[in-house]
């Protein structure tokens, strides 16, 4: 576990809550601090940062006001009232961080969980109780007991990507980013606070190029800064790509000692070892080298197995297990990483945005100096991309497009999905321009990275990037100003321009762990057969077994991506049969 717990139990009738419960509470959390003990609210924690207290509230984690990169401990008697009754709405407009807030009043108790924060929150009902925990574990310690919800597993297979409070375990739900749970005697009502849309509207936008790269800068330091306080030493996981190298950059004037680990693959695509080092001379870190393991891989484990759905990829335990060595070796508390950077800083070559600059101001310079840019980068002609403009300006919605992933699933699979309501992330408001909308869709993957937190992982891993502060301010950043002459997340490119070496500002080619991923699919091929076939997915009816065996039996190294799919399959295979 990486340490950051909390359990709380509150009453949702007006009676206390009954004694037998409480024991069964208690035992569960023998492990925490008990902080707050009412006859109808009982809440217990481990944390270091961001208790703050009085009466009946409390806000469990990492707080930090606007503009500061020390976590809060203490909030004086008018924050906590002004907190208390906007039922916590105070606390996203006012604070930032990674935190689970309970506040009460006289008509119940709100919890609010932090945009984009990377503490989770879970809930469940005992009877008249209601269990808010940061891991299923503590649900499980309980005396809780979840059965998998087949129709919520197929829709994570199809969806993969996208997160809502609906979980793949009967009973458990998710408190999301941003969101708020209202209990009280008539139940529990859950609402959103938080939304992206919110700054994406035209009158927010930061239309001056100059402007908008210091408002990125700013936020990412204060988000990295703030984030890594209080540890004295870290280890960042440098790929060599901007993401990474960005936030090591913005760790330099932390006073947090930094040692980078890079990764690398048999294969020339993952081996980014030159970029790495680049950087790292650059901010003065030292840099470790590792390679990829194959040993370290079994498809049949699963890191999410103490989590209520599938999220953790099998080929990432080569990874998870070289940094917990480092770490180790380092004597750092942890690991720190670019995750994100792509979806936050628009790193799309999407025609969308010359549909936003065509809406904004016709066929002007905007217009053509992004349709060459985005022809320089998909080498593709200018007039095309025009052409195409128009017709995602004004003959199609401005809603993205996120087709399910269905390759080798049942028909009862894709009849279980074919009614999936899409992610509120998907669907914008009717003014709401198309690529400004694209970039709203590509932060549910990055939601996802934050949010689903891997319980098992030795060491807390940080995404800095993916963080209130930074989301807000990218958003806020016209989508034409993400492109420019060969480039892509040209504003955080601009932005970090004075930090870091050219070569890494202009480099356009990116690392991917697409062959390692391949390489473990080669030799444990006959693990993962006798896995999917006759498997707990199987049993559920929720895949197409003729066509997987017939992809599997297929001699020879991979030839195609369909690899992938069935590596997805996997992890779901391997998450369900952990669950018995």
């Amino acid at each position: 576990m990486t340490g950051r717990r909390f359990l709380a139990q509150i009453a949702t009738t007006a009676e206390p809550l009954p004694p037998g419960r409480i024991d069964r509470a208690r035992k569960a959390a023998a492990l925490l601090v008990p902080l707050i003990e009412t006859d109808r609210f009982m809440l217990w924690s481990n944390h270091r940062y961001g208790i703050a207290q009085v009466g009946s509230h409390a806000i469990v984690g990492e707080l930090f006001d606007r503009g500061s990169t020390r976590p809060e401990t203490t909030l004086d008697d008018a924050a906590w009232t002004a907190i208390a009754q906007s039922r916590g709405r105070k606390l996203i407009e006012r604070y930032w961080g990674s935190y689970v807030a309970f506040t009460t009043d006289d008509t119940g108790m709100a919890v609010v969980r932090a945009p984009m924060g990377d503490l989770g929150c879970y809930h469940a009902r005992d009877g008249d109780v209601l269990l808010v925990a940061s891991d299923l574990a503590l649900l499980s310690d309980y005396g809780c007991r979840f059965a998998i919800n087949r129709g919520a597993l197929a829709r994570q297979i199809a969806y993969p990507e996208w997160r809502r409070s609906e979980t793949c375990l009967d009973g458990v739900e998710e408190l999301r980013g941003g969101d708020r749970l209202l209990v009280s005697a008539n139940g529990a009502d859950h609402e959103t606070l938080w939304s992206p849309w919110a700054f994406v509207a035209r009158d927010r936008l930061i239309d001056d190029p100059a402007e908008a790269a210091r408002a990125v800068r700013n936020a990412v330091h204060l988000a990295v800064r703030a984030r890594a306080a209080g540890h004295d030493r870290a280890v960042l996981l440098l790929s060599g790509g901007l993401d990474s190298a960005i936030v090591a950059a913005s760790l330099k004037a932390t006073g947090t000692e930094v040692t980078g680990l890079n990764l690398i693959g048999d294969d020339a695509a993952s081996d980014e070892r030159r970029y790495a080092a680049m950087v790292a001379r650059s901010v003065d870190i030292e840099l470790l080298m590792r390679t990829f393991d194959l040993d370290c891989v079994d498809v049949r484990r699963t890191g999410a197995a103490h989590m209520p759905y599938p999220v953790h990829r099998c080929f990432t335990q080569a990874q998870d297990w070289v940094a917990a060595e480092i770490a180790e070796q380092c004597g750092a508390d942890i690991l720190i990483d670019g995750g994100g950077g792509d979806n936050v800083f628009f790193a799309s070559r999407t025609v969308s945005i010359l549909a936003d600059c065509l809406a904004a101001g016709g066929l002007d310079k905007r217009f053509w100096s992004a349709a060459r840019a985005l022809s320089d980068l998909g080498q593709t002609g200018t007039w095309v991309l025009a052409w195409r403009a128009v017709h995602r300006a004004w003959l199609r919605s401005p809603a993205p497009r996120q087709p399910p992933a269905v390759a080798f699933l049942s028909d009862v699979a894709r009849l279980i999905i074919a009614d999936t309501v899409a992610h509120p992330w998907f669907l914008p408001p009717a003014s709401v321009l198309p690529g400004r909308a694209s970039h709203v869709a590509l932060l549910a993957p990055a939601q996802n990275l934050v949010e689903a937190i891997n319980a098992q992982a030795p060491y807390r891993t940080i995404s800095p990037l993916v963080s209130q502060p930074v989301v807000e301010a990218c958003l806020r950043v016209p989508s034409w100003h993400w492109l420019a002459p060969g480039r892509d997340r040209a504003t955080a490119r601009s932005a970090f321009a004075p930090d870091l070496p050219e070569e890494i500002i202009a480099r356009r080619s990116k690392g991917t762990p697409t062959g390692f991923v391949a390489a473990i699919f080669d030799r444990q091929r006959q693990a993962i057969r006798d896995m999917l076939l006759g498997g707990r997915l199987a049993d559920f009816g929720l895949i197409d077994e003729g066509k997987l065996e017939k992809a599997l039996s297929k001699p020879g190294p991979v030839r195609d991506l369909r690899f992938v799919r069935i590596m997805e399959l996997i992890d779901a295979e391997a998450w369900a049969a952990a669950q018995i």
